[in-house]
């Protein structure tokens, strides 16, 4: 595979429950909507098509997706979308927002530097780009210690800390113009029964969820958020 050594396929969607439609999709529709305000968006990564889907419902989206059965399923899930699985077969300057919701994690460095550079090619100067990656140095991570599941998922072959992903994204071209946490959502976190931990440990994320803004600081949940743009070329 180009980008990973993971298959992608129907065994990988059934045995990590996010081959469907979740209530967190909604969520990064409307994330998207206030912190890029796109006219075309690209969303990579796209998978089984259902955030593809709630993108395209008020405006032009494409994928791209790596994973052959994922991309067929994806254009069935939004058949207006064009799902693309090559990164060089990205039309030029088409896209002025790019979404990478729990991508980059199953991307090595020097293939992910790679198609950084494809997307910049797709990407209009101006885009924005909504980043979401696991925070293996977060308050869930320390909760759940070596059972969070940013470590037990064997096909995260790139987990870096909030502030290594953003030294790497600065390194190659990028600019973070916003950051952020999801929260804690994967109860239980404690001993608690899970509605009892739900409540002790979730309000800072359901306000988050509900307010359809970033408003939680990095470190203090599951994920990484990041808003990127391009910053501009060196001077010659």
């Amino acid at each position: 595979m180009p980008l990973g050594q993971a298959e992608y396929d129907e065994a990988y969607y059934a045995a990590n429950g996010q081959g469907g439609d979740r209530p967190a999709l909604r969520y990064y529709a409307r994330l998207v909507s206030r912190y890029l305000e796109p006219t075309r968006v690209l969303d990579v990564g796209c998978g089984t098509g259902h955030l593809l889907a709630r993108l395209s419902r008020s405006r032009p989206a494409d994928g791209f997706e790596i994973s052959a059965y994922s991309a067929e399923v994806a254009r069935s899930t939004s058949p207006g979308s064009q799902v693309f699985v090559s990164a060089s077969s990205l039309p030029a300057a088409t896209y002025d927002a790019i979404t990478a919701v729990h991508v980059f994690e199953h991307i090595p460095d020097e293939a992910l530097v790679q198609l950084l550079q494809e997307l910049r090619r797709a990407s209009t100067p101006s885009a924005r780009i909504l980043m979401v990656v696991p925070d293996p140095a977060g308050r869930a991570a320390a909760l759940h210690g070596e059972k969070w599941n940013g470590w037990t998922d064997p096909t995260h072959v790139n987990l870096k800390s909030h502030d290594e992903w953003r030294a790497f994204l600065e390194l190659n071209g990028l600019t973070v113009r916003d950051e952020g946490s999801d929260g804690l959502w994967n109860f239980p976190y404690s001993a608690l029964p899970v509605p009892l931990d739900a409540v002790r440990h979730g309000l800072p994320m359901a306000v988050q969820y509900l307010s359809g803004r970033m408003i939680l600081k990095p470190g203090v949940g599951e994920s990484s958020f990041f808003i990127l743009g391009w910053a501009e070329p060196a001077a010659r």
